[in-house]
């Protein structure tokens, strides 16, 4: 088996990186992902508690060949090694605290950084507020905030909880989906091809099987008699798209997005 060179492992890790950050920005579209880390952020800042639990660094395009993760040691002064070895029973707490100011995030740093996004969330809320989401002042901003956003490197826990409340809300549409389907294709006889066809774009539409309905097909009158059951579907997409802010095109496009900057991170 050939080894990695050195290059070869920069080259990896930033491929993975870059994917990283590609779900980050998708991420930082969805409603409540970007407060929700900003939530935390401040709750370790103002409550107690270490900014590891939140990221581990930032993941620059322009950054050097040592990714973030492995950023290169300050010098050690050789008296601080003998120090260090001559206070080895101290405190278990103040050593720990010792490390997290050595090797954790630099609190300043975090500080611009987060306090970025934080002005820039609030220029964007008021855009999406005053325009909606589909102008393009609104859009704009949406994506400003995401490139502030998507350097940040969040911990595994708190990077897994944000893919996961995305991953989720296409989870209950594509359930709502399904059932829509089997409605429609296997209890009402209609064709999938027809079903695939009609069907986008309607999601939410309640009068879409209205139509249906009054048609001609061979298989309106069961879409009447099962009309009831397919708009109960409809109202939970809803709801969805009234729980979440976006539309059901919304949702599976950031779904979309994240799972091709998670496809390549895992090729890297």
């Amino acid at each position: 088996v050939e080894l990695l060179t050195r290059e070869g492992e920069i080259e990896i890790a930033k491929r993975i990186e870059e994917g990283i950050r590609e779900v980050m920005g998708a991420i930082a579209h969805f409603p409540g992902t970007v407060d929700h880390i900003l939530s935390e952020y401040t709750r370790v800042t103002t409550e107690g508690g270490r900014l590891s639990d939140v990221l581990s660094g930032y993941i620059d395009p322009d950054d050097g060949i040592a990714p973030p993760a492995a950023e290169v040691p300050p010098p050690v002064d050789p008296k601080a090694v003998k120090a260090d070895d001559d206070t080895d029973d101290d405190d278990a707490e103040a050593t720990d605290d010792e490390e997290e100011a050595e090797s954790g995030p630099d609190p300043v740093i975090a500080a611009q950084r987060f306090g970025a996004v934080a002005d820039q969330m609030e220029i964007t809320r008021k855009a999406l507020k005053k325009h909606g989401r589909g102008n393009k002042l609104a859009i704009a901003e949406l994506i400003a905030l995401a490139e502030l956003f998507m350097p940040i490197k969040l911990v595994p826990k708190q990077f897994e909880g944000l893919v996961e409340r995305v991953r989720s809300a296409l989870d209950r549409l594509r359930q709502q989906e399904r059932a829509i389907m089997q409605l429609c294709v296997r209890d009402a006889r209609m064709p999938r091809a027809d079903f695939l066809r009609q069907f986008p774009g309607n999601e939410v539409d309640e009068s879409w099987t209205d139509a249906l309905a009054k048609g001609k097909s061979k298989y309106a009158e069961a879409i009447g008699r099962l009309q009831p059951d397919i708009i109960r579907c409809q109202q939970k997409l809803t709801a969805l798209e009234t729980e979440t802010g976006l539309t059901i095109a919304e949702i599976k496009d950031i779904n979309r997005r994240m799972s091709i900057g998670e496809a390549k991170a895992r090729r890297a």
